[in-house]
This record gives structure tokens, sequence and C-alpha cells, in this order.
């Protein structure tokens, strides 16, 4: 995409992308509700509706009268750029200046505005091209022509089911927990039971990893690739 684009779009409209892109990322399909958005922004609804009107008027959203909004291609690039930056610098606080996560995020969030692309690219490469960021969401790539997937929460396969992992929106230390077990996004996963308490005994790789619900509720896949057998630990 060309530089005046991006250099001509504010960081509160960068923001408003990114933040929809977060949404559907988190399995929301589209179109996004805008009281959805305002929840995710701490701003008044007026805001986002005269935001979303300035926004599809500039080419990077399409509303849908009373249901919400969806990113056009261009937005879809925007927020694919602006979510590199952030994901990049995240890698390099958390991994180089061991910067807690949090902090890193809200510093990456400032500077994801500022970087240009051979910055990014410089960055990526010193980074050794990482493909998530410490939360254990995907990097986009260089090209800023992925389509954001469709997940659902490891929670909703069925016994037998076979699926990737897209992300995981879990604190640090289970994401560190999972990446130690294998669970990581581009691993493939098979649940192989349900618990009594709903837990979920997942095999990946050459083993098997028992999670709470709560932990199993966080991890997002895609692409299931077997059909369910009739399996169900007895209570």
């Amino acid at each position: 995409m060309s530089n005046h684009n991006y250099d001509t779009i504010s960081e509160s409209e960068q923001m408003y992308l990114i933040t929809i892109a977060r949404l559907i990322e988190d399995g929301q399909p589209e179109p996004i509700p805008l009281s959805d958005i305002a929840n995710e922004l701490s701003v008044l609804p007026v805001s986002v509706n005269q935001m979303v009107r300035k926004l599809e008027g500039a080419g990077y959203l399409s509303y849908l009268p009373y249901k919400g909004v969806e990113l056009t291609d261009l937005g879809k690039r925007i927020a694919f750029r602006t979510l590199r930056n952030r994901r990049l610098w995240e890698v390099f606080l958390v991994d180089h200046l061991k910067v807690s996560l949090e902090e890193a995020d809200t510093m990456a969030c400032t500077m994801e505005h500022v970087t240009p692309d051979d910055i990014a690219q410089r960055l990526s490469n010193f980074l050794g091209e990482p493909v998530t960021g410490p939360g254990g969401q995907l990097i986009p790539n260089l090209n800023f022509d992925q389509v954001i997937q469709e997940t659902q929460p490891l929670t909703d396969l069925e016994v037998g089911m076979a699926a990737e992992i897209t992300d995981i929106n879990a604190p640090p230390a289970v994401i560190r927990f999972l990446n130690e077990e294998g669970l990581r996004p581009g691993s493939m996963v098979t649940l192989r039971a349900i618990g009594t308490r709903d837990s979920r005994l997942v095999e990946v790789g050459a083993g098997y990893v028992e999670l709470s619900v709560e932990i199993a509720n966080s991890i997002r896949t895609s692409k299931v690739i077997s059909q369910p057998t009739v399996i169900r630990l007895e209570e």
C-alpha cells in the first residue's frame, strides 16, 4: 500500500481499525456492532458513530445500518500494518529488554503508529522473523494481505476433533506454561476427552495435556480437520 494512505490516517483512526480487527481475531463475526467498539475503546456511542462515518467515507469501513461495520480491504491493510508494528515491538521489549507483557503492550501501543515499514522490517529481521507476539497473537505478514479467520474457543471442539491453535488470550504465566507444553499458535491439537468439571484433555505432539475449562476457553482454534467421535469421560 502507498505511504500516503498510512501517513494521512490519524492515530485515533488507526485505533478504531485495529480494535475492529482484534475483535474479529477474538472470534467475533462481522459486522461488528458499534456498541462493542465503544466498550473496547471506552468511548461514547455517539463518538463511535461519528468516527465510523468518517472512516467509511475514507474507504476503510463498510457500515451496515443497525448491524455494525466491516473492514474493507484497505481498512484491513491499515489494521494489519499497525498490529504488525505493535507485536514486533512487544517481542523486542519482552524478549530483549525483559519488560513485562503488560508494560510492553502499553509502550508498543505508542510505537506502533510511528514505525516506518523499513524500520519494522529491520526489527523483524533482528528478531528472527517471529510469527507470534509474546501474547500468543499472530504477527501479520509483510504484505498485509492476511485474511482474518473466524475462530472458535477450544472448548467448542467436540471429542475427536483436531484443529490448529490461532491465538491464546491468557496471562503471561499461563502462556509460558502452554508454550512449555507445546500449545502455541500454529500447533495442531486433538481433543481427546472432556472431564467431570469440563476440563479438556488434549493431544499435542506426542503427549497429552489436561486443561481447566478457563484455560481451554482462552485458546482459540480454527481449521478443524477431523470429525468427532462420541467419547466423554464418565462423571
